[in-house]
C-alpha cells in the first residue's frame, strides 16, 4: 500500500496537519502535501485501465474524503462523495465481490465515511438509494475479516474488528440510511401520497433493522490486539450508534413511537400511561413534529442519557474514541429540561418519562442533564487536548449553543433567532439542523417554514 504515490502522500499530510497544532509552521507543509496527493489521485483515474481499480486508489479516495476537515473543518469533502461511488461501484465489481481481509478494511472505511456524509451531502434522494443499493451488495459479499482465515472453513473463522465499523457494517449503513432519510424528510416541501408513502415504509424498515441488528456471537470475535482497545468497548460503541440511530429517527419521525404504542397497547405497553390509542390516533390525524407528546419527549431524552450511560465508562485512551462524534451531538442534543407532565396527569408526578418502549429498556441512571452536560464537555475537551482537530471543538461549539438556546428559552418563545442563528454558521454546520432542529423547535408551530426557506 505504501507504495501506491496517492496513499503515502496522504499519510505524510495527515500526519503533517497533526502536528501542525503543537507545530504551526506544519500547516503549510500539510496543505502542500494535501494538494499534492490530490493531483496524483486524478492522475490515477486519468490513467484507469478499462474496468479495473486498485486497491490503493480506492483507499486513497476514501483517505481524502475522510481526512479533509482535518485541513479545514468547513470541508466535509463533498467534491469525494461522488466520484467515490463511481469507484466503489467498479472495484467491487472487480473483485468478484469476494474481498481479502485488506479489501474488507477499505470498504468498512468507505462506509463508515459514507455514513458521516449522508447526513450532511449531496442529494437526500440518491444519497439513500445509493445506501440501499450499498447495503444489497454488502450482504451479497463473501469478506475475510481475519488475515489468516484463508483457508478456515467459514462457520469456524474468526471476526477481528475494523478501526471504523467494528464488528458490524449493516449497523453504520443504517445509521447513514437514517441521515439520508432526516435530511428527506425535511426537504420535500408538499411531499405527493406516493412521495410520503415511500418515506414512511422506508422509516419503518429502518427502525425494524436497527432494532432487530444482532452482531455476531462474541466467541466469534477476536481480540484486536490493542493494548488500549478492548472487544467490550468495541461493542458498547456499536451499541451507542445504534441507540443513537434511533434516537435521531425517533426524533424526526415521532409517529414511529406512536406505532409502537398500537404494538404494544394489547400488552398493557404504553396506551394505559397516556399515549394515543388507535381510535385517538385515527380521529386526530397524524400528530406533527412539533405536537410531540410530552411523555414522548422525555422519554427521547431518557434514551440520550442511556446512549451517554453506555459510552461512559469508555475510557480516554480508547481507540474507539476518535470516531464518538455523532452519537454523542445526538444524545448531548437532547440534554435538556424535561417537560414537566404534572399539571396534567398527577398519577406521573416523579416520573422523568413515564413510558417504555417495548423493544428497547433504558438503563436506570442520573437523569440530569448539567451531570451529563459537563461529562460531554470533559470528554470532548479531553479529546479535542488528545487529537487536537477542530471537528471535535466544532461538535462541542455546536452542543453549548443548543444548551445555551434551551435555557435562555429562546426556541420555546422565539425560533426565529435560532433559525437566523444556524443560517450564519458554516455550511458544514446545517447538520445541527438535521440533528436537532426537532429537539428545539418541536414547541414551535413556525418550525416547518422557516427550516424549508433554510434548506432551499
Amino acid at each position: 500500500m505504501m507504495h501506491s504515490k496517492p496513499v503515502n502522500l496522504l499519510m505524510q499530510a495527515s500526519s503533517a496537519v497533526l502536528l501542525s497544532k503543537r507545530q504551526p509552521k506544519m500547516r503549510l507543509k500539510a496543505l502542500s502535501l494535501q494538494s499534492e496527493a490530490f493531483s496524483a489521485v486524478r492522475a490515477e483515474i486519468g490513467n484507469l485501465q478499462g474496468l479495473v481499480v486498485s486497491d490503493e486508489l480506492m483507499l486513497s479516495s476514501i483517505i481524502a474524503g475522510l481526512t479533509s476537515a482535518w485541513y479545514d473543518v468547513n470541508d466535509i469533502g463533498l467534491s469525494h462523495v461522488l466520484g467515490s461511488q463511481v469507484l466503489l461501484s467498479i472495484w467491487l465489481k472487480s473483485q468478484n465481490y469476494r474481498l481479502k481481509y485488506q479489501q474488507t478494511f477499505i470498504l468498512g472505511a468507505y462506509i463508515y465515511w459514507f455514513m458521516i456524509a449522508a447526513f450532511v451531502s449531496g442529494d437526500p434522494w440518491s444519497s439513500f438509494m445509493y445506501q440501499e443499493a450499498l447495503q444489497q451488495a454488502v450482504r451479497d459479499l463473501e469478506m475475510s475479516h481475519d488475515p489468516d482465515d484463508t483457508n478456515v472453513p467459514g462457520e469456524l473463522r474468526k471476526v477481528f474488528p475494523h478501526p471504523l465499523t467494528g464488528f458490524s457494517m449493516q449497523l453504520y449503513i443504517l445509521i447513514g440510511k437514517v441521515g439520508s432519510l432526516c435530511r428527506l424528510q425535511h426537504s420535500v416541501v408538499a411531499p405527493s401520497d406516493g412521495i410520503r408513502g415511500f418515506i414512511d415504509e422506508k422509516v419503518q424498515s429502518v427502525e425494524s433493522e436497527l432494532l432487530n441488528i444482532v452482531l455476531s456471537r462474541q466467541s466469534n470475535f477476536r481480540d484486536p490486539q490493542d493494548p488500549h482497545t478492548t472487544v467490550d468497548e468495541i461493542l458498547k460503541v456499536g451499541e451507542a450508534f445504534r441507540f443513537a440511530g434511533l434516537l435521531q429517527l425517533y426524533t424526526a419521525f415521532p409517529r414511529l413511537l406512536e406505532i409502537q404504542a398500537q404494538h404494544s397497547a394489547m400488552d398493557d405497553g404504553w396506551a394505559h400511561k397516556g399515549m394515543y390509542t388507535s381510535t385517538q390516533m385515527e380521529a386526530d390525524g397524524p400528530s406533527p413534529i412539533e405536537g410531540v407528546m410530552s411523555m414522548q419527549k422525555n422519554w427521547l431524552r431518557a434514551l440520550a442519557f442511556h446512549i451517554l450511560q453506555i459510552l461512559e465508562p469508555v475510557p480516554a485512551t480508547s481507540g474507539t474514541r476518535g470516531y464518538l462524534g455523532l452519537p454523542v451531538l445526538i444524545a448531548g442534543s437532547w440534554l435538556i429540561d424535561p417537560v414537566d407532565m404534572n399539571c396534567s396527569d398527577p398519577d406521573n408526578k416523579g416520573n422523568q418519562f413515564a413510558i417504555e418502549h417495548p423493544r428497547l429498556p433504558l438503563l436506570e441512571g442520573i437523569p440530569e442533564k448539567e451531570y451529563w452536560r459537563e461529562i460531554v464537555r470533559e470528554g470532548l475537551r479531553r479529546h479535542n487536548d488528545y487529537v487536537g482537530l477542530q471537528q471535535v471543538s466544532r461538535i462541542l461549539e455546536i452542543l453549548e449553543e443548543v444548551w445555551h438556546l434551551d435555557d435562555s428559552g429562546t426556541t420555546k418563545c422565539d425560533c426565529k433567532q435560532l433559525w437566523i442563528f444556524i443560517h450564519m454558521l458554516p455550511n458544514p454546520l446545517r447538520l445541527i439542523l438535521h440533528l436537532v432542529y426537532s429537539v428545539l423547535l418541536n414547541c414551535c408551530p413556525q418550525r416547518k417554514q422557516y427550516s424549508r426557506n433554510l434548506l432551499d
